[in-house]
C-alpha cells in the first residue's frame, strides 16, 4: 500500500496542478463488497486460514505490542468517492488476540494518511509514522501520543518502515521522485513553496521538493526539459538546471535512506534532532518494511528492506523497475537509486524503452540534456540485424559511483507489483527465519500475463548461499477477487503487510481490502468501504 499512497499522492498532486480533470465522481458504478471467506486462501499443508476481524475500510498496516494486542493502522480515504462518507479518519485500532476491539487511536490527530507501526520491544513503545513531515510515539494503550520526528520531507514517497534494535530506532525516508527529477510533467508536488524538510536544511537551490543525497555526489549534467521549458537537474528543484562536475553535498537526513537514531537521543523538548541521525543505507527509492532478523539467528544484525522500483514515467524514463527486498548487512551500503535499479546500472539495455539506431531526430529521450546539449547517445560500432542494431539504456545522473561498491537485492518482483510489509518467522511457525513478504499488487500499468498478486510470499534462505522462494498464501486462481471465478471468490485482495503473534504460531495479514480502478474517470482509485480483512493462519500439524 505504501506504493499505493505514492501513486495516489501523485494523482492527487496531478490533479490539484490541473483540476479539470477531476471529472465526475457520481458516474462511478457502486461496487459491493465480497464476503470474506478462509476457504478461499491457499495456504500449505499443515496451516490453517481464519480472520481475526473483518469488514475494516483501508487497513494498512499492524503490529503486535508486549501483551499481543494487535495494533491496526487504519490509513483513511484519499480521494472520496461513492464510500466517502463510509470512510474513517485516519487513526489506530487495537485488537485483542480473540479480535475483540480495545481502543480507538488518534481520531481527529493525524492530518495524513497512516502506512506503517511498529512496536519496540526494547522500551515498550510503539511508533506510528504519520505519511509525510512526522513520526509518533506512544507508550502503552492509555498512553499519550507524541511527535518524535518532524520537518520531513514532500513528495511522492516519504517516511515509511520503522523499527528498533540494541539501542537505535530505525526509519525509512523514501524520495521525493521517480527517477531522481523533479519533474513536473508527471508529478504534482514539484512547485509547492516551503518544504518543511528543505525549510530545516537549506541548500540554496530553492525550498520547493527535490531529493538529497547520502552521499556528496558529482552530477553528470544531466538534465530533463519539461513541457513548460523549464530545464531541471537530478537532486534539484523544478526549474533548476545541473552542470557536468557539480557536487551536491549530503543532507543528513537524506532521501532513499534508512536513518537511525539512539532510542535515548531526543533532546530537552521530546524530539528527535535532524542532527543526531545517522545514515544506515542508502539508495533506495521507497521502503515499505524495514526488520531485522530474529534474535539468536544468524540474520539478527542483517535488516531486510523492501523497496518499489521506479516506474516507467517522465522524460528519464526507467522501463522494467522491479520491486525488490534487500538485506542490509552492515552500515553503509548503498543500493544505488537513481542510477541502479535492482541488480543492474540503468545504462543497462533491459531498463530502455526504445532502440536508437543513429538517427539525432529520433532520440529516445528527446527531453534529455547534458547541461544545455540535447542527450544524444553513443551508437554501438557492432551493428548488423535487427537484434543487435543499435543501443538501449538510460543515462546516468551520477558521475563519481561509490567508491564502496554496491549491495544487490535478495529478490526481484514483477513491476508494479509492489512488495509491502515484511515479517520474519522465528520459533513456532514450523519455517524457522524466513522472511514473508506481502505483495499488494497492480494500481498502474500493464498487469502481466498471469498476475503476480496477491500473494504473501515466502523466502528461505540457502547455506552456503542463495534463496528460495514461493507462494506462502493465495488465491483459488491468479490475482484479486475480480479474477476469481464467482466460486471462487472471498479470499485476498490487497495484502499489504504481514506480521506474527509474540509466540511466533500466528501470522497476521493485513489486507487493505478493494480497490475499484477505472482510468476512464478523472480520479481513477475508488477504495470500497468495508473490504479491509485482518486474516490469521496458524499451524495445525507441524
Amino acid at each position: 500500500m505504501r506504493r499505493a499512497i505514492a501513486l495516489l499522492i501523485l494523482f492527487a498532486g496531478w490533479l490539484f496542478a490541473f483540476p479539470a480533470l477531476a471529472g465526475d465522481l457520481t458516474q462511478w458504478i457502486k461496487q459491493k463488497p465480497v464476503p470474506a471467506d478462509p476457504s478461499k486462501v491457499v495456504v500449505p499443508p499443515g496451516y490453517k486460514v481464519g480472520i481475526l476481524v473483518a469488514g475494516l475500510s483501508t487497513p494498512s498496516s499492524a503490529t503486535v505490542d508486549g501483551d499481543g494486542n494487535i495494533w491496526v493502522a487504519i490509513s483513511g480515504n484519499l480521494f472520496g468517492g461513492p464510500d466517502a462518507d463510509l470512510m474513517p479518519k485516519p487513526h489506530v485500532e487495537v485488537y485483542d488476540p480473540s479480535g475483540k476491539l480495545i481502543k480507538k487511536i488518534g481520531e481527529g490527530v493525524f492530518k495524513t494518511v497512516m502506512n506503517e507501526i511498529a512496536y519496540c520491544p526494547e522500551n515498550g513503545v510503539m511508533y506510528i509514522p504519520e505519511y509525510g513531515e512526522r513520526i509518533w510515539e506512544m507508550k502503552g494503550l492509555d498512553g499519550e501520543l507524541k511527535v518524535i520526528i518532524k520537518d520531513l520531507h514532500n513528495g511522492d514517497h516519504r517516511n515509511a518502515g520503522i523499527t528498533c534494535h540494541d539501542g537505535y530506532l530505525y526509519f525509512a525516508l523514501g524520495v521525493p521522485s521517480n527517477e531522481g527529477f523533479a519533474d513536473p510533467d508527471n508529478l504534482g508536488w514539484t512547485d509547492i513553496p516551503n518544504d518543511p524538510f528543505w525549510m530545516a536544511h537549506p541548500d540554496g537551490l530553492g525550498d520547493t521538493p527535490h531529493d538529497a543525497p547520502c552521499r556528496d555526489i558529482v552530477h553528470t549534467g544531466l538534465n530533463v526539459k519539461t513541457s513548460d521549458g523549464r530545464m531541471t537537474g537530478a537532486y534539484m528543484p523544478a526549474g533548476v538546471a545541473a552542470k557536468p562536475g557539480q557536487v551536491v553535498k549530503a543532507t543528513v537526513p537524506c532521501h532513499g535512506s534508512i536513518m537511525r537514531v539512539k532510542l535515548e537521543g531526543k533532546n530537552g523538548d521530546g524530539i528527535y534532532a535532524h542532527e543526531s541521525m545517522e545514515v544506515y543505507a542508502m539508495g533506495f527509492r521507497n521502503q515499505s518494511g524495514v526488520e531485522f532478523g530474529p534474535k539468536g539467528s544468524r540474520f539478527e544484525n542483517a535488516l531486510a528492506v523492501s523497496d518499489n522500483g521506479m516506474n516507467d514515467l517522465g522524460n528519464r524514463r526507467i522501463a522494467n523497475g522491479a520491486e525488490k527486498i534487500w538485506l542490509v548487512t552492515e552500515k553503509g551500503q548503498d543500493a544505488g537509486f537513481p542510477d541502479k535499479e535492482g541488480m543492474n546500472f540503468v545504462t543497462n539495455k533491459r531498463f530502455g524503452w526504445k532502440a536508437y539506431t543513429g538517427s539525432v531526430v529520433d532520440r529516445p529521450h528527446p527531453q534529455l540534456y547534458i547541461g544545455d546539449k540535447p542527450y544524444v547517445p553513443k551508437n554501438s560500432p557492432y551493428t548488423g540485424n535487427v537484434h543487435n542494431s543499435g543501443v538501449r539504456g538510460v543515462p546516468l545522473a551520477v558521475a563519481n559511483k561509490n567508491p564502496n561498491g554496491y549491495i544487490n537485492p535478495l529478490l526481484e518482483w514483477d513491476t508494479n507489483s509492489p512488495i509491502d510489509g515484511i515479517a520474519w518467522s522465528a520459533k513456532g511457525f514450523g519455517a524457522d527465519n524466513n522472511l514473508f513478504a506481502a505483495v499488494y499488487g497492480i494500481l498502474t500499468g500493464p498487469d502481466s500475463l498471469e498476475p503476480t498478486w496477491p500473494y504473501v510470499l515466502q523466502v528461505e534462505f540457502l547455506n552456503p548461499s542463495g534463496i528460495k522462494w514461493k507462494p506462502f498464501a493465495h488465491n483459488i486462481e491468479p490475482g484479486g477477487n475480480a479474477y476469481q471465478k464467482p466460486e471462487n471468490q472471498g479470499g485476498l485482495e490487497r495484502p499489504n503487510d504481514v506480521v506474527f503473534s509474540n509466540d511466533g504460531k500466528t501470522m497476521y495479514i493485513v489486507d487493505y481490502g478493494y480497490v475499484h480502478m477505472d482510468f476512464n474517470q478523472g480520479m481513477p482509485f475508488y477504495p470500497v468501504a468495508n473490504t479491509g480483512v485482518i486474516w490469521t493462519v496458524t499451524v495445525t500439524d507441524k
